[in-house]
């Protein structure tokens, strides 16, 4: 089996928000890569944009919120998918860098000192 995946994902619940010229919403990620992000409704029923619809998101690591163009790849139940369009080398530096941060601290966490 070949892995399709350019970045690694990881785990994480961000408040993240996306409009498109239709809405503006608030959403939870269910995982975050510098390739995109997989999101969950935070408040059920409300709307969402359809596969293909481009707007921008918004989400903070650390503090420092990230902005960027955003496209819906595919809707899951209870949310969707989108893939990040046009980061700049520093936004996804920051992006993979707080990834392998928030790993390295869950690994010290399993292992005892």
């Amino acid at each position: 089996m070949e892995n399709r995946r350019r970045f690694v994902r990881i785990r994480a619940e961000l408040r993240f928000t996306f409009a498109w010229p239709e809405g503006f919403e608030l959403y939870r990620t269910v995982d975050v890569s510098a390739g995109g992000a997989r999101v969950v409704h935070h408040v059920m029923g409300s709307p969402r944009p359809k596969p293909g619809t481009e707007g921008e998101c918004a989400f903070n690591l650390d503090g420092v919120e990230l902005r960027a163009p955003a496209v819906v790849v595919r809707e899951h139940r209870d949310g969707y998918a989108v893939r990040f369009r046009h980061l700049s080398q520093a936004q996804e530096r920051r992006i993979v860098a707080w990834i392998f941060r928030q790993e390295a601290l869950a690994l010290s966490r399993r292992i005892p000192a």
